[in-house]
């Protein structure tokens, strides 16, 4: 098989340690208190785009820089590499998708950290959204997700592997099954592998 693979969500917790950092941030700069801090990246609201901006830019290299990867990605993605499968890890961190400084040192960032965290893969997408344009080509087999409006759009083409998170749950659609660990992914491409 070939498997497209997301970072942040799929490979960390980045939904906890971004809730945590903005708690700080909105502390330290004596702003109003998150609302709904699950999906931090779409319920931002609490901020304007002014705040956003100076948040993002003070914490995303040390969430980068600093986010533990979430047990067995490293044991798993090994073990799907022995047995033959491709591996494609499409990411869409901010920055990494453009020709810029910032773009260079976010890419920098994340290429250390898989290399650091020992996760094998064949090959590394910086994509722009929606994702599904960026890795249409690569004719994945399977793709592993967490976020809603990316699972929605390439479900439509090949199976997802919805990674279950606080902020998908209940979301569901056709061509997608949920997974609970990086063995639920094991299992599912052992029986699902020609």
């Amino acid at each position: 098989m070939i498997i497209g693979i997301d970072i942040d969500g799929c490979m960390t917790n980045d939904d906890s340690f971004k809730r945590e950092q903005t708690g700080k941030y909105l502390y330290e700069h004596s702003l109003p208190v998150m609302d709904e801090p699950y999906g931090f990246e779409r319920k931002a609201s609490f901020l304007n785009r002014k705040e956003y901006t100076e948040f993002f830019e003070e914490y995303i290299y040390e969430y980068w820089e600093n986010v533990k990867p979430l047990l067995y990605v490293s044991e798993v993605m090994k073990n799907l590499h022995e047995q033959g499968h491709t591996l494609i890890i499409c990411t869409g961190r901010h920055y990494t998708q453009y020709d810029t400084p910032e773009g260079e040192r976010a890419r920098k960032f994340t290429i250390d950290w898989l290399e650091e965290n020992g996760i094998i893969y064949d090959r590394i997408v910086f994509t722009t959204f929606p994702k599904i344009e960026a890795i249409r080509g690569y004719n994945l087999d399977l793709f592993i997700e967490d976020a809603p409006g990316t699972i929605e759009s390439v479900s439509k083409e090949m199976p997802v592997l919805i990674f279950d998170t606080p902020y998908n749950r209940g979301f569901e659609v056709p061509n997608a099954t949920r997974v609970f660990s990086w063995y639920d992914i094991l299992r599912y491409v052992r029986n699902h592998s020609n």
